[in-house]
């Protein structure tokens, strides 16, 4: 598996600390997944914080987050692969999809028959959870990995 790096972590780390207090809680755990189209018990969130949480207080630092972010991203094989399909879209590899970008990989697929560049737009707004007009690779694997179908 390819290491995470630093900036990839903190991009992550912000996603999640949606009130920016450098703590990841429960509840944040729970939203950041609604917002991505998915469903999180409260149990399960605790299980998530639990796994990652080293001093116990039931919320994770950015010290202890390399471990959730491991168990966020999953089994080996699953994130390589969607690290693959981020790559294939990142045409300018800056660790960014942009609409032009996506627009240049749906204009090659005959499965989109509407407007394309609409289409590309439509799916930056599906995975642009921090609504920065570009699609990180930590936004990527979340909606990925928790949106419901």
């Amino acid at each position: 598996m390819e290491d995470v790096t630093e900036t990839e972590l903190e991009e992550a780390f912000k996603l999640f600390d949606q009130d920016s207090d450098g703590m990841i809680t429960t509840e944040e755990l729970r939203q950041l997944v609604e917002k991505v189209g998915g469903c999180m018990s409260e149990g399960e969130a605790r299980g998530l914080i639990r796994q990652a949480d080293k001093d116990m207080n039931g919320r994770i630092d950015y010290s202890e987050f390399r471990k959730l972010w491991a168990i966020v991203r999953g089994e080996v094989e699953d994130e390589l692969e969607i690290r693959t399909e981020f790559k294939r879209i990142d045409l300018d590899e800056n660790g960014y999809i942009t609409k032009d970008e996506m627009f240049a990989v749906i204009s090659d697929c005959d499965y989109f028959v509407n407007d394309k560049m609409e289409e590309a737009k439509k799916c930056i707004a599906e995975l642009d959870v921090d609504k920065d007009g570009q699609v990180s690779y930590p936004e990527f694997i979340l909606v990925w990995k928790y949106k419901k179908q």
